[in-house]
């Protein structure tokens, strides 16, 4: 019997060492291909504002987070004919309003404002803080970026060419006096129907320019093991899988969205729209999987990343981070995919994968291993060049040698956090205590 069982999981842990391999080199083709090459230019950036889709950038802002100035700078000088940027803000007296002010007197040619409102809907101050920006935008097309983001300046021809050229036939691009391309100039373009692309988002890349082991483990992370994945996943495409550090979709669409939480769908009036996430910590998510499966729209990505500026961390800031995170994504997703997590990270899955082969085939533990992380730590440098490919000039120089420090630091923590993860429901963000619910929805404590 024992004989049996142990050859039985000698199987099925070859078998999953083998998918999280498949995986991994997913995410890594994935990178060399869209990203390990120069952008080209959008089409729709060359067009008159008049044919272009207009598009309203909104920057949810609470304090003055790492390198603010040069990250909303950074909105402000887009090559695109036809936007406008919305800073949100929910105090007068905020430590970001003075560098918003700076920033808008240096560009007075883009059209900006800035919105004070308190509002609070529900727990989530994100979502709080976008409010106001929905009701106002001018446009239908509306690019939320994260505080902390920092993108090229093609970025968002990229991306409004890659959310319209799915939903419209690709020729009327090439000619501004075509009858559906100016529709869509006029903004009354249909919104995006079932089955078309409905979000669009970039992978997140950080940049450190305070190194503290917290932000360099942090850095590490999203940069390898995190943008492998998340590349791979989607790729795959069976899911939702975003992060809402950038992402652009129609006001339309979320107008017709309806809250993810059960209990709230049985109220007389359950919340719709945006504020149907007020309760959710990682709105970005649950947006996500509303679009993905109440409307049916898909999501793409471009050869653009999100240049996520991490302060400075502690690694007990990072452990924090990741707990955090962990544990409200183990309440959005099936119980397997949360029990399998461990195995999808370089120690566990390459002890599984080489106890496995030796169970089978007789092969040496020790050395199975080394190969593994060997091939491990390859795949993951060559997917965080190909990412950096257009960025080098963003981010300041590096050592190699701490990189691979904190990035051998991050491995050996992935499973001691996974663990503290799965001990408790409750996490801290921004100074609040809050109880993640078994709908994914979180409670102030």
């Amino acid at each position: 019997m024992a004989s049996t069982f142990s050859l039985l999981a000698a199987i099925f842990l070859l078998i999953l060492w083998a998918v999280v391999w498949t995986l991994c080199l997913l995410g890594w083709r994935t990178a060399r291909i869209r990203y390990a090459h120069p952008t080209l230019p959008s089409r729709i950036s060359a067009l008159s504002p008049k044919a272009a889709p207009g598009v309203t950038i909104i920057r949810p802002l609470s304090g003055l987070d790492e390198n603010l100035y040069n990250t909303l700078q950074s909105c402000m000088t887009l090559d695109y004919p036809k936007y406008e940027v919305l800073f949100a803000l929910q105090d007068e007296n905020d430590e970001a309003l003075p560098v918003v002010k700076m920033v808008m007197d240096k560009y007075p040619e883009v059209k900006a404002r800035v919105l004070i409102d308190n509002t609070r809907i529900g727990v989530n101050p994100k979502v709080n803080n976008l409010i106001r920006p929905f009701a106002e935008a001018s446009y239908d097309l509306v690019w939320v970026i994260d505080s902390t983001i920092s993108v090229t300046s093609g970025t968002l021809g990229r991306a409004v060419e890659a959310f319209i050229s799915n939903n419209t036939p690709y020729s009327s691009l090439d000619d501004p006096e075509s009858s559906q391309l100016m529709s869509i100039s006029d903004d009354v373009r249909k919104p995006p129907m079932s089955g078309e692309v409905g979000l669009i988002h970039q992978v997140p890349i950080a940049v450190c320019y305070q190194n503290t082991w917290g932000s360099l483990i942090e850095q590490a992370y999203l940069n390898t093991t995190h943008a492998k994945m998340y590349l791979a996943i989607n790729a795959v495409a069976i899911d939702s899988c975003v992060v809402g550090k950038s992402n652009l979709y129609s006001r339309d669409s979320i107008s017709k969205l309806n809250t993810p939480a059960p209990s709230l769908r049985q109220s007389p009036n359950p919340p719709t729209g945006l504020a149907a996430f007020s309760l959710f910590l990682a709105e970005d998510n649950m947006i996500g999987l509303g679009l993905w499966h109440q409307l049916n729209l898909k999501h793409a990505m471009t050869s653009d990343v999100a240049l996520d500026f991490l302060g400075a961390l502690s690694v007990r800031d990072y452990i924090d981070r990741r707990v955090r995170w962990l544990r409200v994504r183990k309440k959005m997703t099936p119980l397997f995919v949360t029990l399998l997590e461990p195995f999808t990270e370089s120690l566990v899955s390459g002890l599984c994968g080489a106890w496995a082969v030796q169970r089978l085939l007789g092969a040496s533990i020790p050395a199975l291993l080394l190969v593994h992380l060997a091939a491990w730590l390859t795949v993951d440098l060559s997917t965080r060049r190909a990412l950096e490919t257009n960025i080098k000039a963003l981010k300041p120089p590096g050592s190699q040698a701490v990189f691979l420090t904190a990035w051998l630091a991050r491995e050996c923590l992935a499973l001691p956090v996974w663990l503290w993860a799965m001990t408790s429901d409750e996490v801290v963000w921004r100074g609040k205590r809050y109880m993640i619910l078994s709908s994914g929805a979180a409670m102030t404590l």
